[in-house]
């Protein structure tokens, strides 16, 4: 397969180039996605922004910026060439988790990428090892490790499995070790006397001292992220039921944030220490989140079979945990934002348990056109292929793409012209074809695109808007003249003024469609009127 990189797509002047493409493949942590079956020799694959472009053949694909000088959002045109596969690439977490896959009886500590790629085994020994937590920098493990016939200890690893070092080195159970903000230090829970105690230590085993030093049973603890006001999270029997309390990071001040009648315990806080997700018992066992001032108790995960041990990923995005669903354990991934999808992780016979996000690497973030099965937990794409489509991004990373609509027959007519000066709030350009059927948006993962569907005789021309901030498709407008056929330069006739802070564009309009793809003139328009969010407001 010929490889090419179109990379170094500058935001700020939304200028593409052409540069040579290092080495990649395989199954490690950030790697790119594997080719889609029958790339064949005559394949490419380009970088435009964080999207990774595979066409079916090595000529012919374009790209056209659709420039504004104070867009936070870059905007540019694929086309040319048939799109046999795009995906948008970000810095995602990875998940640290227990396994016994390798097929030995114990667990060691193994990695994968958040979609479940990349999976890579840490540890090799015949110790029971569980309980893993990544470091702040994502540098290094701590976890909890059983050689056979012993009790558990803490021990520190860096991230490629180098430089094991045992933290704990006594009589007692250590376990559940999670790091402080800053990584110089660990909290984690030991039973001394046989009483369940939150304990602290430095990171290099220093110092251990007995935090929660109650007859109470105090476990599960975890460090809050908030550097300004650090708090410990941990669940305690010391108001009679099992409850999650909070406390300094001196152990003063332990405060109740649930008193249900439920077992709640393996609490978790989130990236910004805002909020924290946790287990809730109750015959069986359920995902629940709350502030960290206790408020807003609400299930995450709902699900006849058990759920244990949930983390959030470093965005908020996603609350991973294991499930008994299935003759084995596995690791799922829920989305905290709507639609709510939840992503089968780990798959295979054995069992997989204690995720742990963090330690982020570029990786996967999704695939938009591709072979079926080949996006996350093996689900479809939103499309198998397409001819022309246009994209949108930022210095964050993706943000959209729209499917232009065009028939094989009719891909060498497409050309997309950047429209000049079409108003501070908007990029926008026009789509020439042969025929244009429709448009289709990308809406979000696990959402059915929204569309712009063209009623016969197709148009041949046609204005796009997209939003400065978001690169979001927020007008669309259908041009009775085209300037076909596509190439000869000359953009069909549309004029841009701006009126009291408003952009208005004038020509002879076929229809003008709106951001949800409603049209707002079946009968023709000779003036559109874009209101502040760039959406058609008043059409004449």
């Amino acid at each position: 397969m010929h490889r090419t990189n179109l990379a170094a797509l500058l935001v700020a002047a939304l200028a593409i180039t052409l540069a040579g493409c290092g080495g990649g493949g395989g199954d490690g942590a950030g790697a790119p996605p594997p080719p889609p079956p029958g790339g064949g020799a005559g394949a490419a694959e380009y970088e435009v922004g964080p999207l990774v472009v595979r066409t079916a053949a090595a000529t012919g694909f374009t790209t056209q910026s659709l420039p504004n000088p104070l867009s936070m959002a870059s905007v540019v045109a694929l086309y040319g060439a048939k799109i046999d596969y795009l995906a948008s690439t970000a810095l995602l977490d990875r998940i640290v988790f227990a396994s016994d896959r390798d097929g030995n009886l114990d667990f060691d500590i193994w990695v994968c990428n958040l979609d479940g790629s990349g999976l890579t085994q840490v540890t090799v020994n015949d110790a029971a090892e569980s309980e893993p937590a990544w470091s702040p920098d994502g540098t290094r493990i701590a976890f909890a490790r059983a050689w056979p016939a012993s009790d558990k200890e803490i021990i520190r690893i860096n991230a490629d499995g180098s430089s094991p070092t045992a933290l704990t080195n006594n009589s007692r159970t250590d376990g559940y070790p999670h790091w402080s903000a800053d990584g110089s230090a660990l909290v984690y829970e030991t039973n001394p006397s046989g009483n369940w105690e939150v304990f602290w230590m430095f990171a290099n085993g220093s110092g251990q001292t007995n935090l929660s030093n109650n007859a109470a049973l105090d476990d599960y603890p975890c460090w809050s992220p908030n550097l300004e006001d650090p708090k410990i999270v941990f669940s305690s029997t010391r108001a009679g039921g099992r409850d999650l309390w909070v406390m300094d990071e001196d152990g003063a001040s332990p405060t109740a944030l649930t008193t249900t009648a439920y077992s709640e315990f393996k609490p978790m806080w989130d990236a910004d220490g805002d909020n924290i997700v946790y287990e809730r018992s109750w015959w069986g066992s359920d995902i629940f989140a709350m502030d960290a001032q206790g408020n807003d108790q609400h299930s995450i995960v709902h699900h006849p079979d058990n759920q244990y041990n949930p983390c959030w990923s470093s965005d908020g995005k996603f609350v991973a945990f294991d499930d008994s669903r299935g003759p084995s354990m596995h690791i799922f991934l829920k989305q905290t934002g709507a639609p709510y999808a939840t992503f089968k992780v780990t798959s295979g016979p054995r069992n997989h348990r204690n995720p742990h996000l963090g330690s982020p690497t570029v990786q996967t973030e999704r695939v938009l056109i591709g072979p079926a099965g080949s996006d996350w937990g093996g689900k479809d794409p939103l499309w198998s292929d397409a001819y022309a489509g246009i994209c949108a991004f930022n210095h964050e990373g993706y943000l959209n793409f729209v499917r232009i609509g065009v028939a094989a027959a009719d891909a060498d007519t497409v050309e997309v012209t950047p429209l000049p000066d079409p108003g501070q709030g908007l990029n926008a350009g026009v789509i020439e074809a042969r025929a244009i059927a429709n448009l289709r948006e990308d809406a979000g993962r696990g959402k059915l695109p929204t569309v712009w569907a063209f009623a016969p005789p197709y148009p041949t021309a046609i204005a796009t808007y997209f939003y400065y901030e978001t690169g979001k498709l927020v007008g669309v407008i259908v041009l009775r003249d085209s300037a076909l056929p596509a190439g000869d330069g000359a953009a069909p006739a549309i004029t841009h003024c701006v009126e009291a802070g408003r952009t208005v564009a004038a020509g002879s309009f076929a229809a003008v469609y709106d951001a949800r793809g409603h049209n707002l003139a079946p009968d023709g328009a000779t003036r559109v009127v874009f209101g502040a969010n760039g959406q058609p407001q008043d059409v004449q």
